[in-house]
């Protein structure tokens, strides 16, 4: 996968970042709906390209989390935040100087927000959910029929 996503030797440096400290993306996708899964890590500053990259080949990301693992820390100290959405492209406002910035936009399911930034964008957009988990769906499906209040029922 390190050389599809970046060129040759993208693998033997991805794991040289990891050893920094620095926060990973722990990405899991498939190329296709039924194809099997492949599981990556990426370095959080490196993960809005990985993402793009995944996306333009038409891969589907089918889970999500960021690991912070702090070299000064044992590993019973790491975090693991799994995702709820990472949408891609969405642009705002990021200073004076850069009136438009494109990010990849992601939400733990804890629904803490962060954002990792792409180029200088020209028009605004909402970007495009390329992930994310259905919590409405299943919280409608767990709540029985008899408490809604639904026309014509006794």
């Amino acid at each position: 996968m390190g050389a599809s996503l970046g060129g040759p030797g993208a693998a033997l440096w991805g794991i040289v970042e990891m050893w920094g400290g620095a926060d990973v993306l722990i990405l899991q996708f498939a190329a296709t709906k039924r194809a099997l899964t492949r599981v990556a890590m990426v370095d959080l500053s490196s993960a809005a390209v990985t993402l793009e990259k995944l996306t333009a080949d038409g891969h589907i990301v089918r889970g999500a989390a960021v690991l912070s693992a702090k070299p000064q820390h044992e590993c019973g100290q790491w975090a693991l935040e799994p995702l709820s959405e990472i949408h891609l492209g969405a642009t705002r406002a990021y200073d004076d100087k850069h009136p438009l910035v494109s990010f990849v936009r992601c939400t733990t399911i804890e629904g803490r927000e962060f954002s990792l930034p792409i180029a200088i964008a020209q028009k605004h957009s909402r970007g495009k959910l390329i992930y994310g988990t259905k919590p409405a769906r299943a919280a409608k499906a767990a709540s029985p029929l008899a408490t809604r209040n639904v026309a014509g029922s006794t």
